[in-house]
């Protein structure tokens, strides 16, 4: 039970260590002010986390435990075909308030961790899993003749990947009203992958 009350409390504090970052900026992530937005001292954050690149580490597996969640839910279709692809980039991308929050996160970690091994490593490997799960669902599209074969799932995982990323980042920058209608071309672009 201890153990769960523990797991608990660090998510706790990932999350409320997520909105801070996503709200004012990972300049405002200081022990203090977390520990401020928690209602907690300073010392029992550190019973939970030795530093600050531990928390940022924590915040940012939060986040992308939140959309990583998403995707699963939208790879779930026994039968992937393109169209099926769709939701999986629309889970990717900031189009509510929630994801908004997540890319927030997101993107503030990942001028940390340009400078910090472990949040780097961390990063790295998250994309690693997206990509893995994205190669598979692309590869089982081609073998079911629903996807073009000229590109490999590599290739098109790539390509994917790297637009929702571009475009999540865009997406940012403009109000939720105008969201859904610049993502548009995106999905016209994907499904020109499809078979003919």
């Amino acid at each position: 039970m201890r153990k769960v009350d523990h797991d608990s409390r660090r998510e706790e504090v990932a999350a409320a260590a997520a909105r801070l970052i996503a709200n004012k900026g990972l300049e405002a992530l200081t022990t203090r002010a977390l520990a401020k937005e928690l209602g907690c001292s300073i010392g029992v954050l550190s019973h939970y986390f030795s530093s600050k690149e531990e928390i940022v580490i924590a915040a940012f597996r939060w986040a992308d435990q939140r959309i990583d969640l998403r995707m699963q839910e939208a790879v779930a279709d026994e039968s992937p075909n393109i169209q099926s692809f769709f939701p999986v980039i629309k889970a990717g991308l900031p189009l509510d308030v929630e994801s908004d929050l997540e890319w927030r996160v997101r993107l503030n970690l990942h001028t940390f961790a340009l400078t910090h091994d472990a949040s780097l490593l961390a990063e790295r490997e998250k994309n690693q899993q997206f990509r893995d799960l994205m190669t598979i669902m692309i590869a089982g599209m081609q073998a079911k003749g629903h996807v073009i074969n000229e590109l490999s799932a590599e290739d098109i995982t790539s390509l994917a990947f790297d637009l929702v990323n571009g475009m999540a980042k865009n997406l940012l920058m403009c109000p939720f009203e105008e969201r859904e209608a610049k993502a548009e071309y995106l999905f016209r672009l994907i499904g020109y992958l499809g078979s003919v």
